[in-house]
């Protein structure tokens, strides 16, 4: 049974990096909410619910794998590319917190 995952390419994980980096109000907030629910159902902090299906179709949870061929029927690809997404926000929050004066060590 195939994981549910296609890997991107890095040129792929590099394009959708840059394009969560531009997403717009009404889809961060709806990305909040997905982040939200997957924290109240145990997954990881400021990780959605695609990115944590997508790790789990790679572990080989069937949970996961049905999961994540369900999220690709309305976008191919879809678990990998919020994991781009997931990274992208990550990085950007590092970014920041690095350069506060406040954090100095």
């Amino acid at each position: 049974m195939s994981d549910g995952i296609t890997p991107l390419t890095p040129e792929q994980v590099a394009q959708h990096e840059a394009s969560a980096a531009k997403e717009g109000y009404l889809h961060r907030v709806t990305e909040e909410a997905d982040v939200l629910v997957n924290v109240a159902t145990g997954g990881k902090q400021d990780e959605t619910i695609s990115s944590r299906s997508a790790r789990a179709a790679e572990r080989g949870s069937k949970f996961g794998i049905v999961m994540s061929k369900f999220l690709d029927l309305f976008e191919a690809d879809h678990g990998a590319k919020a994991q781009a997404a997931d990274l992208e926000r990550a990085q950007v929050i590092e970014k920041i917190e690095s350069s506060d004066p406040a954090l100095e060590k």
